[in-house]
C-alpha cells in the first residue's frame, strides 16, 4: 500500500498545464518549403448577405477566365481562398479589380509567407476612380497624386486618359480602407484664390450605405440609418458615385473553374 501512495505524491508534484505549456523550439533542421499559398488569394465579400457560394465560384471563374483556371474554396464562413496555377493568372485578377458577386465588392489581398490565410487583414480595396470638374491646367499627375491621397491612397495615374484630348475627367487609382466613408468631393484653390469643388466617381462601386456612406453595408443593416428612420435622415451618398458599370451575361457553368485534384484540367 505504501507503494501506492508513493505514486499519489509523485502525481500530486506533476503540473500537467506546465508539461503542455513548455515549447518544443525547432531550428535549421526545420525544413521549410517555400510558401504554400503563393499563388493564392484570400478574400471576402462587403456584404452582410448569406453568398451563394457555388454561384459565386462560376461567375468569378467565368469573369476572371484564367488561362490555367482557378480553384475556390471557402476557408470559413465569408472567408474564401482563391488558388491561382499560375503566377500571371494570379497577377492579373489582383491588377484588374474591384470585383464583385451579386454587388458586393470583394476585398483581395496576397499571402505573406509563413501567415495563415484566416489570419489576413482584409480591410483595403484598390479602385479607379474618376475626378471630374478639374479647372484648366489641372490635369497633372502632381495634382493626380495629391487628390489620390485625399481620396484614400494615390497608386496610379492613368496618363493615356489624362492625357487626351476633350477628356472630362481626371483618371487615378487608390487604396481605400473599408473601414471609412466614402469621400465625395474636394475643394482646391487655383492661384488667383478662386476656390472650386471638384467631384468623383468610383468605378465598379459596389453596394454602399446611402446614410453614412460606408462599403460594408447598405442601409437595410445601418444602425444610424435605423435610429433615425422616423425622425426622416438626409442621403449624403448617392448611386451618382458609380461610373457607368459595364455588364455580361454569365453562363450556368464556367469552363474556368478547375477542381482542386484534376490535374488534368483542360480549357477545352
Amino acid at each position: 500500500m505504501a507503494r501506492y501512495n508513493d505514486l499519489n505524491d509523485q502525481f500530486d508534484g506533476l503540473n500537467i498545464e506546465d508539461e503542455e505549456n513548455s515549447a518544443f523550439v525547432f531550428g535549421d533542421e526545420l525544413q521549410i518549403e517555400g510558401n504554400q499559398y503563393e499563388l493564392c488569394v484570400v478574400g471576402r465579400f462587403l456584404t452582410v448577405r448569406n453568398i451563394n457560394v457555388n454561384a459565386m465560384k462560376t461567375k468569378m471563374a467565368d469573369v476572371w477566365r484564367p488561362a490555367m483556371g482557378v480553384n475556390i474554396k471557402e476557408l470559413e464562413p465569408g472567408i474564401f481562398l482563391f488558388q491561382f496555377y499560375h503566377k500571371e493568372d494570379m497577377k492579373w485578377v489582383l491588377k484588374g479589380g474591384p470585383w464583385s458577386f451579386d454587388n458586393a465588392m470583394l476585398v483581395m489581398s496576397e499571402i505573406p509567407d509563413g501567415e495563415e490565410p484566416q489570419n489576413v487583414p482584409l480591410w483595403h480595396v484598390n479602385m479607379w476612380m474618376q475626378v471630374c470638374d478639374l479647372p484648366s491646367g489641372f490635369m497633372s499627375e502632381v495634382v493626380g497624386k495629391h487628390l489620390g491621397d485625399f481620396f484614400g491612397e494615390f497608386l496610379e495615374y492613368d496618363s493615356k486618359n489624362n492625357s487626351s484630348l476633350g477628356r472630362e475627367f481626371m483618371r487615378i487609382k487608390v487604396r481605400l480602407d473599408v473601414r471609412k466613408a466614402l469621400k465625395r468631393k474636394k475643394k482646391i484653390t487655383k492661384k488667383n484664390g478662386v476656390e472650386v469643388m471638384v467631384s468623383c466617381k468610383y468605378e465598379r462601386l459596389g453596394e454602399f450605405c446611402f446614410t453614412c456612406g460606408m462599403l460594408t453595408h447598405t442601409e437595410r443593416y445601418c444602425r444610424k440609418f435605423l435610429s433615425n428612420v422616423s425622425e426622416g435622415i438626409t442621403k449624403e451618398w448617392g448611386s451618382w458615385l458609380r461610373a457607368p458599370p459595364r455588364r455580361a451575361g454569365i453562363p450556368a457553368k464556367s469552363r474556368w473553374l478547375r477542381e482542386e485534384d484534376d490535374k488534368d484540367w483542360e480549357t477545352g
